[in-house]
């Protein structure tokens, strides 16, 4: 047993330096990108300045062929150095034009690279995150193997129990990336864009500098207000001296304070059947749902109904914000994570989630969640 203990020591290490081998790998990537990105930006200006003047030397290079032509025709009426003159200016107007599209040519390749290059970077990063994802559930089954090796290998409740608890773990890791990635990163590294674009315009535009600084602070401001949400959800949840009802009450103050989104609980039923340990994951259910209204619904108001059966628990959460189409966004969820992680918290525990809504007339979340499951039973 020590000498495979030793194994998977030796094992856990050799990951865990791929895992930063890996992350290292895609920080690289990342600075790659956005320094591409950032010149395929200055590319994108040239090319229209270019284009710009190949129409500007095109009409003055056909406007000299036509003084070439008629001095041409006229030719008794000019000097041989005035022949010669509208000669060597139409040449060289006709030389300019050709420089002028060649360069038109070069850039318009150059862009062509520039956004195959990043489509292919975007693409590393990606598998880059996704195998880092898979590396860390591998590192924390590692973990669990050495800290309790036998006692899993014997005991098929707590080894499930184990890597559910690793999976929950490994999607909240996950959903923290995406609200990251998606919002404050982003955003961050747009500010160090703009401003890198207005210090090279100081000298040029003030004017225009001065404004940018203006849309800067604006954005700002906005990122600080993401992260200020991000932490307000990451807080942890203490259940210890407080029950489920009451966790669920507080946070809707909570809420309507950071929001400013009037948040109305309503209970029905009798919860004495209830599983409470079932808190946690309903709560995160229904944080995840009321997160969702605040970003995408501008609703006036968030309800939560919360319905205690004998054997289930019958979950509502209402807007009455712009509403959408159920059916087009699960054809494509695109990059709305909070939706796909809260069927897919549902379902961990054998619920199902149904959403009603249509553009115009706000969206009602529905989730049943039965109290005893092979998802959510923890203790028998």
């Amino acid at each position: 047993m020590e000498r495979l203990n030793a194994a998977f020591e030796a094992t856990l290490k050799a990951v865990e330096n791929g895992k930063e081998e890996i992350f290292n790998i895609a920080e690289t990537t990342r600075l790659e990108f956005q320094h591409l990105n950032k010149e395929l930006d200055y590319l994108k200006v040239e090319i229209s300045e270019t284009i710009k003047n190949v129409d500007a030397q095109q009409k003055k290079e056909k406007q000299l062929r036509q003084v070439l032509m008629e001095t041409s025709l006229n030719y008794k009426r000019y000097t041989e150095k005035q022949m010669m003159e509208v000669y060597i200016e139409a040449k060289n107007s006709q030389i300019d034009l050709q420089l002028i599209q060649e360069k038109e040519l070069q850039l318009r390749h150059r862009r062509d690279e520039l956004e195959r290059s990043l489509k292919n970077l975007d693409h590393t990063v990606e598998r880059a995150d996704n195998l880092m994802n898979q590396v860390s559930l591998a590192i924390s089954l590692l973990k669990q193997g050495i800290s309790d090796m036998n006692t899993l290998y014997h005991n098929d409740v707590r080894k499930e129990i184990a890597l559910r608890i690793i999976k929950v773990q490994d999607e909240e890791r996950k959903r923290i990336a995406r609200e990251v990635h998606d919002g404050p990163a982003q955003n961050l590294a747009n500010i160090i864009l703009r401003l890198e674009i207005a210090e090279k315009l100081l000298e040029i535009d003030q004017e225009k500098v001065k404004k940018e600084i203006q849309d800067l602070n604006h954005l700002v401001r906005s990122n600080l207000k993401d992260m200020r949400r991000i932490i307000f959800d990451l807080r942890p949840i203490d259940m210890e001296d407080t029950d489920f009802i009451e966790t669920v009450r507080n946070y809707m103050i909570k809420y309507e304070k950071m929001y400013g989104i009037q948040a109305k609980l309503e209970l029905t039923g009798d919860s004495k059947n209830f599983n409470h340990s079932l808190s946690i994951p309903i709560f995160r259910i229904i944080q995840e749902g009321m997160t969702n209204v605040a970003k995408h619904a501008s609703s006036t108001m968030c309800k939560v109904s919360l319905g205690f059966l004998r054997d289930r628990l019958d979950a509502k959460i209402i807007d009455d914000g712009i509403g959408f189409s159920p059916d087009d966004f699960w054809k494509d969820p695109g990059e709305h994570f909070g939706l796909v992680g809260m069927r897919e918290r549902v379902e961990m525990y054998s619920g199902q989630l149904s959403i009603l809504s249509s553009a115009g007339n706000g969206t009602q979340y529905s989730f049943v969640i039965p109290y005893h499951s092979k998802g959510g039973r923890e203790n028998d």
